[in-house]
């Protein structure tokens, strides 16, 4: 199934379509310029470089990714006041890393891709972690894994600490949390992030912005049932009324039993819809 928006000019975006390197960081602000059209990456861009220019020289002395992790850490939750906070939940700018900057707050999942950015622009390999609840980075070390958490200033922690502090808060086992600890690839990265975004406009019955966000997953996803049912869906709330009754029709030639009744009840609402929205 092909998106209903286009996003042609995401150049990264289309990339991890193609499962091409890309860049998270431009996907991130390919998203962000669905909300901010006229959005230069410009100037995020070049924060990263000067963050690197700063660094570069404390990272030439030091001889452990512990001591680079912490004054990375140091760096952009005190040097420059980026971090977490529950205001960004409620905002789709917390998720935006150009906003994350502008106003230093963000969620642990974009937080996280500003520290592997700047980690990873001076060779230091931050990986994403896609763990339950909370999102965070790893880094591989001689001495073992170390977790740093964005959205606490860059708290760092060790493996069993990671293990502990996400039991606690997942009331999940130890054996869950240690397999949801390894590094995730870009695509769940970014579904996550998407997810995010989609739940957070669904929440505020933005239905625009929740349409444009499907369609990316739909995108990533396109065999993928559930998400091309939403889809329709949302399609049907943004006032999409043609385009809703026509992935409908097509989701009625394959779905569930048990969703076959509600689709139909959607099919005829869209149905009746067409020539008030269309």
């Amino acid at each position: 199934m092909k998106s209903e928006v286009d996003f042609s000019r995401d150049e990264h975006f289309q990339r991890l379509l193609a499962r091409k390197p890309c860049s998270l960081t431009m996907i991130n602000l390919e998203i962000a310029r669905d909300a901010y059209p006229d959005l230069d990456f410009a100037d995020t861009l070049d924060w990263f470089d000067l963050r690197r220019q700063e660094l570069a020289g404390h990272f030439r002395g030091m001889h452990s990714e512990q001591e680079q992790l912490e004054v990375l850490a140091r760096l952009i939750s005190m040097d420059h006041e980026v971090s977490g906070s529950e205001a960004a939940y409620s905002t789709a700018d917390g998720s935006f890393l150009n906003r994350v900057i502008e106003t230093g707050q963000g969620i642990p999942i974009s937080l996280s891709l500003l520290y592997m950015e700047v980690a990873n622009r001076l060779g230091l390999i931050l990986s994403g972690v896609s763990s339950p609840m909370h999102f965070l980075t790893m880094a591989e070390t001689v001495t073992g894994r170390i977790f740093l958490d964005g959205y606490s200033s860059g708290r760092l922690m060790t493996e069993d600490e990671t293990v502990d502090w996400l039991c606690n808060l997942t009331q999940m086992k130890p054996h869950q949390i240690k397999r949801s600890l390894e590094p995730a690839d870009e695509r769940t990265i970014v579904v996550r992030m998407l997810n995010n975004l989609r739940t957070l406009y669904a929440g505020n019955e933005d239905w625009a912005s929740a349409w444009t966000v499907q369609n990316r997953l739909v995108a990533i996803n396109p065999a993928n049932y559930p998400m091309r049912r939403d889809l329709a869906l949302i399609a049907l709330k943004a006032q999409h009324s043609a385009t809703a009754a026509r992935l409908l029709k097509s989701l009625l030639n394959s779905c569930p039993d048990e969703d076959r009744e509600f689709l139909t009840s959607q099919l005829e609402e869209a149905q009746r819809d067409i020539p008030r929205w269309n």
